[in-house]
C-alpha cells in the first residue's frame, strides 16, 4: 500500500494571493499598488502561473521520483529499475465439455460463449488445442477467454454457446467455473512487490558477497566465506572487526543473530538451504612493515604517514585474503600514494621483499610500523 505524500514545508505560503502579495511588497513605494491599478492586474496572472506550477507541477514532479508516490507510467519507470514490470489484465481460463459425434474436430481456436443477457454482453472463449471428441461422444476442451479481465470468470455451466455451429455438435457447457481473469494490477499492488524487492532483491541468495554483505551490516569490518565447512549445507564465516582486528566474541554472536535470527524466523536472512551457519573470530597473521629512506614534504608527518598507510592496507587486505596471498608488489606502491611523500629506499614486509601466505582461514593484520 503506499503511503500518503505529505507536502514538504517549503512549498507551504505559495498560494497565488501569497505570491502576488510578495510581489507587490517587492514594488518600489512610489508605484500604485492598489487592487484594479495596472501594477496589480499586470502581475496577477504571473502569480496564478507560479502558483499553478509550484503546487500542481512541482509537487507531482516530486510524488513520481519516489516509487512510494508515483503512479500509472511513473510507476512503470521504477518498476522496471528493480526488473519488475506491471501485471497486465489476464483472461480467464478453463475447459468446456463438447458433446456430439465421435471423432469430430474441433480445432484449436474454436470460439464458444456464454449467451448474451440483460446484464451483459456474451462473452467469448478461445480453445487452446485442437481436440476430438471421444468414442463416448464428448471431450473436455481447454479454452481461454477472448478478452482479459474480471468479467471473463464465469460461474459453471454458463458457455453453452459455440459462435459458429458445428452440426456435429450437440452440446457444450462448462462443467467446473471458469477462472483467473484479473485486471491490470493497481497502482498499489504494484507498488508493494517493488517495495519488496527492493527490500529482498539483494538477499536469499546466499552467495559470497551476500555472506560477506550481511555481516558487515551487522558490524563485522570483512569476513572469510567457506562454504561447505562441514559439508553440504553449512557456511563458514571468518570475521574480523572494523579495525582489521580478530572478531571478539560479541560480534561473532552479533553476526550470527542477524543472519540466522534465532528468535524470529521471520527477519532470517540464512537461506533455506543452509542448515547450519558457524561464525568464528579469524586468525590472523601478524605483518611488519619497515620503510627507510623516507622523504616527505611539510603537508604531512609519521603519524599521519602511518595512519594512511593503516586505511589504505585494509583495501589490499581484502584482496589479499580472497587470493590466499599477500602481494609485496600489491603493498608497496601505496607507500608512493600516500599525500605528501616525495620518495623512499628499502620497503620490508616482515623483513623481507616476498609474498605471504595465507592458509583458508588466516587474515592478515597489521603489526609494527618502522617508518624513518
Amino acid at each position: 500500500m503506499q503511503p500518503d505524500f505529505i507536502r514538504p514545508a517549503f512549498f507551504e505560503n505559495n498560494s497565488a494571493e501569497e505570491i502576488h502579495q510578495r510581489m507587490m511588497d517587492s514594488l518600489p513605494a512610489d508605484i500604485d499598488d492598489m487592487p484594479g491599478g495596472f501594477p496589480y492586474d499586470f502581475t496577477m496572472p504571473a502569480a496564478l502561473e507560479k502558483d499553478r506550477f509550484i503546487n500542481y507541477h512541482l509537487v507531482r514532479t516530486l510524488m513520481i521520483a519516489f516509487p512510494q508516490y508515483a503512479w500509472d507510467e511513473w510507476l512503470d519507470f521504477h518498476g522496471r529499475q528493480v526488473h519488475l514490470e506491471r501485471h497486465l489484465p489476464r483472461s480467464a481460463s478453463g475447459k468446456v465439455k463438447v458433446t456430439g459425434s465421435p471423432g469430430t474436430l474441433l480445432a484449436a481456436g474454436t470460439v464458444f460463449c456464454t449467451p448474451a443477457t440483460d446484464i451483459g454482453p456474451s462473452i467469448g472463449f478461445r480453445s487452446t488445442e485442437e481436440k476430438e471428441i471421444g468414442p463416448d461422444g464428448t471431450v473436455l476442451v481447454p479454452v481461454s477467454a477472448v478478452e482479459p479481465g474480471i468479467t471473463s470468470n464465469v460461474p459453471a455451466n454458463t458457455v453453452v454457446l459455440m459462435a459458429k455451429p458445428d452440426k456435429n455438435v450437440s452440446g457444450v457447457t462448462n462443467p467446473e467455473p471458469v477462472r483467473g481473469g484479473t485486471e491490470v494490477e493497481s497502482d498499489d499492488d504494484y507498488y508493494d512487490r517493488i517495495a519488496a524487492e527492493y527490500a529482498n532483491s539483494l538477499t536469499y541468495l546466499g552467495n559470497d558477497s551476500d555472506y560477506m554483505r550481511w555481516a558487515k551490516e551487522s558490524g563485522a569490518g570483512d569476513c572469510i566465506v567457506i562454504p561447505a565447512a562441514e559439508g553440504p549445507g553449512t557456511v563458514k564465516l571468518v570475521l574480523v572487526d572494523e579495525n582489521g582486528q580478530p572478531a571478539n566474541d560479541k560480534l561473532v554472536q552479533d553476526v550470527y543473530n542477524y543472519i540466522v535470527s534465532p528468535e524470529d524466523r521471520s527477519a532470517r536472512l540464512l537461506p533455506t538451504a543452509c542448515a547450519k551457519l558457524i561464525c568464528e573470530s579469524v586468525t590472523t597473521v601478524k605483518v611488519d612493515y619497515v620503510i627507510t629512506g623516507l622523504v616527505y614534504d611539510e603537508t604531512t608527518t609519521i603519524g599521519q604517514i602511518e595512519e594512511d598507510f593503516v586505511a589504505s592496507i585494509k583495501k589490499v587486505y581484502v584482496s589479499a585474503k580472497q587470493q590466499g596471498v599477500l602481494r609485496y608488489n600489491d603493498v608497496r606502491p601505496i607507500i608512493s600514494d600516500i599525500a605528501g611523500i616525495k620518495d623512499f629506499g628499502e620497503f620490508l614486509m616482515n623483513e623481507g621483499m616476498e609474498n605471504i601466505s595465507l592458509n583458508r582461514e588466516e587474515y592478515p593484520e597489521t603489526g609494527t610500523l618502522d617508518f624513518s
